[in-house]
Parts: structure tokens; C-alpha cells; sequence
């Protein structure tokens, strides 16, 4: 059957049009896929959109509810600090108009406008809409964000309200007012969605619109998201150019004209292998007769290369040498290992590979064995032309002639380097076994711990605020420092329980995409209580544009904030320079490894030894005389969790600097602990 479809003049033409068929079949399909890949493109770059958007104007929002809960803890600040830190959000963050303080009465006592002259910014708090959002904010106690409105100058604004409370008593609003043009301007840059155009409306309202070059072709391609942002509601729409849908277009009927080629070209290949079997039909009867001979004269070859080949592809190293110990022969094998030629080593003694770790009695038995006619087995440390060493498991043995006289000695050896490697990863691996198994029994005994001590320190700690709130007025200073005193032991014995259970039960991370600048924003308040009581400065520089991260939230968190409050407490003592804390975040693009975020937070304090760095991540260390050692091991077990990397060096002329590397993208066995 086979013969007769060589021989069929129809065969050519079937295959031709079976294969045209199946390319047609294919441009359909690449069709339809086109269209899925340009609604999911549309897709990506539209949640590309909606991240940059939530993500600023939420660090935008964060930075404003800083300045609130400043207030509220330290009380009324000094006019001049508060202006110092509204000037700086206004000129460094894009589309700020002004940044004012508005008292109850709704009326801004405070104004940093970014040009207009303050006097014309007042009277646009408490007008129409931001009447109403400021209403909302005071009764809900948070942040809300207006619809857009006019101002007086003729343009478009939104305004963000930060109600102000001490306790119970409303102090007025934290108010940032934003062009809209320019502050979506700044949020969607270029480089997010390129291509795109993009329409952002509240309710019926166009706030923003970016047009792409002949935007008309990607209409019927857009999709549409919603964002609820502190009250208000905005719709976000987008569709791709016609560069875009140009750009995928291509594809299709480039496979459909290339099948229909490939389907004529085998057509015309088929038929002329069939030609050819004909010819080779013909040429097969005289090569048979040649091929016979020439297997016979290759199996009288291959019988005497066998033993050749033997030594020569013998995965295990072979070398041989006369009776008196000179190198006459070496594999290729031995060559591969150890680098050794054997044009450069023939002649000369196999001591040349002595490592000089193994001891000279043991070479004096091997030499003892052979020469008495006797097979050596054993394990050496030899080295290696490039000086590296490497183990070796050898069988020497000598070679006797008719006579049985000793002429050469043969040497088997086998690189067992990485048979020695695995055993000692095993080793380690059962060290961390038994580390973990500790770990383990720690954590039984903190819980333990935690449940017997707990109950008592929330009795004693209750009893202490009671006796704060009835301490008679005629007590004496001594007292309540004590009582004061009393107050703050109980919260270290608190604070140690949290982080001895925290290092001892680990838990999985529950990773999900997150905003760097939102995290480390987030840590920094959390840790605004150690950052007030040593008067520390801080400062942050986070790279615009910087992508979302997948991690744990609350772990992360915990990070960031034990570095932060480390950090803070370091400045403890500074007299000559005022303390200071640097947070800074940006983007890696390693050639090799993959992309990750960077973080560093900085400080001017009292720096780290030099002899305490191999041991500042080592749980129970610290230099302070309060505190468990706990606070940078936390960190770098959840940074190990995440696959990141954690180290801390000096910072002349003093301080210390905390590098963390986070990578982007999700890995293997992220959840391991």
C-alpha cells in the first residue's frame, strides 16, 4: 500500500489541499484569537489605569491624613512647621493648588497656595459641594474626596477633607485642593497605557481625556471599570489606536499567504520524492551487495576498538603508570576533571596531584599494597591543574605479564566531589531540622507563656489606668513618675510577649499585589509614636511610577515598622545634629536576575560595631539595654518568607543603613516558611 501511494499522481495534489484547508482553518482561529489578545490587552492596560490612579491619589490622601494624625497627637503644631511640610507636598506632588487648615467654623485659618494668592482660596472651602463633603467627612471621622468643581479662577478642582480630632473634640479639616486636569495629567503619564485612550468621567462629567493618534479604529474595542474613591465614584474607560490594532492585523494574513505558499511547496516536494524513490529503488540493488562487504570489514574494526573505546569513554577517571610510578597513559576523562594533558603530565609521578590533605601514611600504605601484588582501595583529597580540589574514590591495582611479573599499575578513580557535597547538604539540612524542631518547642513554651502571663499583665495593666484616672491631686510627683513607670514596664512585657510569639509561630504569608509607597506610608505612621518621642526628621523619596509588589500586607507591615522603629530609637542621644530618618524606595532592573524593589531607610545615629554586623540579625541579640532582640529577626524571617534579601552596614561619618530587596513578580514556593 505504502508503494502504491509513492506511486499515485493524486497524492501531491490531496496533500496540497488538506493543507491549505488546515491553514484557512488556522487564520480563522488566529483571527478570533487576535481579538482575544486585543480584549485582553485592553483589559491589562485598563487595571494598569485604575492601579495608578487608586495607588496616588490613596499616597496622596495618606499624606494629608499624616498631617491630621500629627495634629491630633502633638496638638495645635507651629504655623511655620505646618506650612514647611504643606510647601512640600504642594511643589513636589503635580496638580496641587493648595493645602489649607479649615477650623470648625469652616472657614481656612491656614492656606499654601501652590500661585494664586492665599486670600483667593479661602472662600473655596465652605461653597456648594465641599460644604457637604466637609459635613461628611466630620461625622464619618474620615478622609472624602469632592466632585469636581469650579473655582473662581475658572478652573476645574477637587478637594480632599481630613476631619482633625483630639479625644473627642473636633478640631476643623486638613484640606488639599487639585486641579483635575493636571493631577490625572501627573497620575496617568505617558508611559501607562501608551497607545491608549483614555476618558475618566464622575457620573455624567469628563475629568480627563487622552486621545491616541486616529483614536477611531479601537472604539468598538473599549472596556470600562469602575473606582470608588473616598465617597465618590468615577468611570474609567479605554480603547486602543489604530497604530495597535495595525500592529496585530499583520499577523493573520501573513500565516494565511506563507500556509497557502507551504502547501504548494509540499505538493511539489511530494511529487518529486516520489521521482526519487523510483531512482532510488533502482540505485538500492546495486548497494546492497557494496554494504554486505562493508559491514563485514567494520565488525572486524569495531572488535578491536571495543577495548579502546572502553577506556576512552569510561566515565570514571583511568590512568596508568610503570612499575617505578612514571605516567604513561591518562583518559580523557582524567583530563576533563583534573586538566591535566597527558603530553604535559607523561613521565611524572602522580604525587602532582597532592592536595596536602591527606596524610602521608596513607600514601605510604597504598604504595606498600600495590607493590606487594595487592589491589588498593581508599578515599583521597586530591587537587586540580587550576589548583581546586576534589574527591576521589581510586582502585589501584598492578598489571602482571605472562610471567606474572609487575610491568604497570592501573588506576581507577571516581569523582565523588558531589556525592561529598550532597552529604554535607544533608548534614545541614538535618541541623535545620533540628533548628526548626527547636524552634517548634520554643514556640509551645512562648505560647505557654503568653497564655499564663497575659491574663495577668491586662489585670495589672487595667488596674493601673483605674488608679491613673483616681489619683487624688495631692499625690506626690514621685508617685506618679512610679505609676507612670509602672505603666510603661507593663507595655515592654507586652511588646516582648507579641514579638517572642511573632519569631517563635510563623505563619504562611498571604501574598496579594500591593503598593510599595502605600506600605512603607502605612509603616511610617504606625511607627509615629517612636518617631515623635525621639524627635526624629523623616524624610522619603519613593520613584515615581513605581510598580505594585506581591506579598503579605501585614507582614511587610510588621517589617518596615520594627526597621522604622529600630532606626528611630538609634537616634536616641543626638545632641549636635538633629535626628533623622531617610526612607527611600525604587525600581531594579538587574541584566540577570529578575526585576525588584529596593528600599533603604537611613538614619544619623549611633551606628552598629563592626564585630556585632554577623550577629544583629540573630535572635535574642541587641546593644540596647531594653529590648528582647527580636525586632530585626522578625524582619528578615518575613523578608526570607518573600525571597527577598536584608543587610545592614555602617553609614559614615555615623548612623546605619537597612538595604531591603523585594522581587516583583510571584516565585515558586513563595509560601514556604
Amino acid at each position: 500500500m505504502g508503494r502504491g501511494l509513492r506511486r499515485s499522481p493524486w497524492l501531491a495534489l490531496l496533500v496540497g489541499l488538506t493543507v491549505a484547508s488546515a491553514v484557512v482553518g488556522l487564520w480563522q482561529a488566529l483571527l478570533a484569537q487576535e481579538r482575544a489578545e486585543v480584549d485582553h490587552s485592553v483589559a491589562l492596560n485598563l487595571e494598569t489605569v485604575r492601579n495608578e490612579i487608586t495607588s496616588r491619589m490613596e499616597a496622596r490622601v495618606l499624606a494629608l491624613v499624616r498631617m491630621a494624625r500629627r495634629w491630633e497627637v502633638r496638638g495645635r503644631p507651629p504655623r511655620e512647621e505646618w506650612e514647611d511640610d504643606a510647601r512640600l507636598y504642594v511643589s513636589h506632588d503635580a496638580g496641587y493648588l493648595a493645602i489649607a487648615q479649615v477650623g470648625p467654623d469652616l472657614r481656612a485659618d491656614w492656606v499654601v497656595a501652590q500661585a494664586a494668592p492665599a486670600a483667593s482660596v479661602n472662600a473655596e472651602f465652605a461653597a456648594g459641594q465641599q460644604r457637604e463633603a466637609l459635613e461628611r467627612a466630620r461625622v464619618g471621622r474620615d478622609a472624602t474626596l469632592t466632585h469636581p468643581f469650579g473655582l473662581s479662577t475658572g478652573e476645574r478642582a477637587l478637594q480632599v477633607n481630613v476631619p482633625v480630632f483630639r479625644e473627642d473634640s473636633f478640631q476643623g479639616f486638613i484640606v488639599g485642593v487639585s486641579h483635575v486636569r493636571r493631577l490625572l495629567d501627573g497620575f496617568l503619564h505617558p508611559s501607562i497605557a501608551p497607545g491608549y485612550s483614555v476618558v475618566v468621567w464622575d457620573g455624567d462629567k469628563v475629568l480627563y481625556r487622552r486621545v491616541a493618534k486616529a483614536e477611531q479604529p479601537g472604539r468598538n474595542r473599549n472596556q470600562e471599570i469602575t473606582l470608588r474613591l473616598y465617597g465618590v465614584t468615577w468611570r474609567v474607560r479605554a480603547w486602543p489606536g489604530e497604530q495597535l490594532i495595525q500592529q496585530r492585523s499583520l499577523l493573520p494574513q501573513a500565516v494565511l499567504a506563507g500556509g497557502l505558499l507551504l502547501a504548494l511547496f509540499l505538493a511539489l516536494t511530494i511529487r518529486f520524492a516520489q521521482v526519487a524513490w523510483l531512482r532510488e529503488r533502482e540505485a538500492e540493488a546495486v548497494n546492497r551487495e557494496l554494504g554486505q562487504a562493508i559491514a563485514e570489514h567494520r565488525q572486524t574494526n569495531e572488535r578491536l576498538r571495543k577495548l579502546s573505546r572502553a577506556v576512552e569513554q569510561s566515565p570514571t577517571m583511568v590512568l596508568i603508570t610503570n612499575r617505578h610510578g612514571a605516567i604513561e597513559y591518562v583518559n580523557p576523562k582524567f583530563t576533563q576533571v583534573t586538566g591535566y594533558e597527558l603530553e604535559e603530565i607523561a613521565g611524572r609521578n602522580p604525587r602532582l596531584l597532592k592536595s596536602g590533605e591527606t596524610h602521608s601514611e596513607e600514601y605510604q600504605r597504598l604504595w606498600q599494597t600495590i607493590t606487594a601484588g595487592e589491589e588498593w582501595r581508599g578515599v583521597l583529597h586530591d587537587r586540580k591543574k587550576n589548583g581546586g580540589l576534589f574527591w576521589v574514590h581510586s582502585a589501584i591495582s598492578p598489571i602482571r605479564d605472562a610471567q606474572g611479573r609487575i610491568t604497570h599499575f592501573l588506576a581507577e578513580m571516581e569523582d565523588i566531589t558531589e556525592h561529598r557535597q550532597l552529604e554535607q547538604q544533608v548534614a545541614e539540612r538535618n541541623r535545620e531540622i533540628v533548628k526548626s524542631q527547636a524552634l517548634a518547642a520554643m514556640g509551645q513554651a512562648a505560647s505557654m507563656i503568653a497564655h499564663d502571663l497575659r491574663n495577668p499583665l491586662s489585670t495589672i495593666k487595667m488596674g493601673l489606668q483605674i488608679l491613673s484616672k483616681e489619683l487624688p491631686h495631692d499625690r506626690t510627683e514621685e508617685e506618679r513618675e512610679l505609676l507612670q513607670i509602672s505603666k510603661e514596664q507593663v507595655r515592654y512585657m507586652e511588646e516582648a510577649l507579641s514579638d517572642l510569639l511573632s519569631y517563635s509561630l510563623p505563619d504562611a504569608p498571604k501574598a496579594e499585589w500591593l503598593s510599595v509607597d502605600k506600605l512603607l506610608d502605612t509603616a511610617l505612621m504606625l511607627s509615629q509614636k517612636q518617631i515623635e518621642e525621639h524627635r526624629v526628621r523623616v524624610k522619603t523619596h519613593y520613584q515615581p511610577g513605581l510598580p505594585v509588589l506581591y506579598g503579605d500586607a501585614n507582614k511587610l507591615r510588621q517589617a518596615f515598622t520594627n526597621l522604622i522603629v529600630n532606626a528611630a530609637q538609634a537616634t536616641a542621644g543626638l545632641e549636635k545634629t538633629p535626628p533623622t530618618l531617610v526612607v527611600d524606595a525604587r525600581l531594579c532592573l538587574p541584566a540577570e536576575d529578575r526585576p525588584s524593589i529596593q528600599v533603604e531607610i537611613c538614619d544619623n545615629g549611633c551606628g552598629i560595631a563592626p564585630q556585632h554586623l554577623d550577629k544583629v540579625f540573630e535572635p535574642f541579640f541587641t546593644t540596647r539595654a531594653q529590648g528582647t532582640g527580636l525586632g530585626l529577626p522578625i524582619a528578615k524571617r518575613i523578608i526570607d518568607q518573600h525571597q527577598g534579601s536584608i543587610s545592614l552596614q555602617p553609614e559614615p561619618p555615623g548612623g546605619a543603613r537597612v538595604t531591603v530587596v523585594l522581587p516583583l513578580a510571584p516565585v515558586a514556593d513563595r509560601n514556604g516558611p
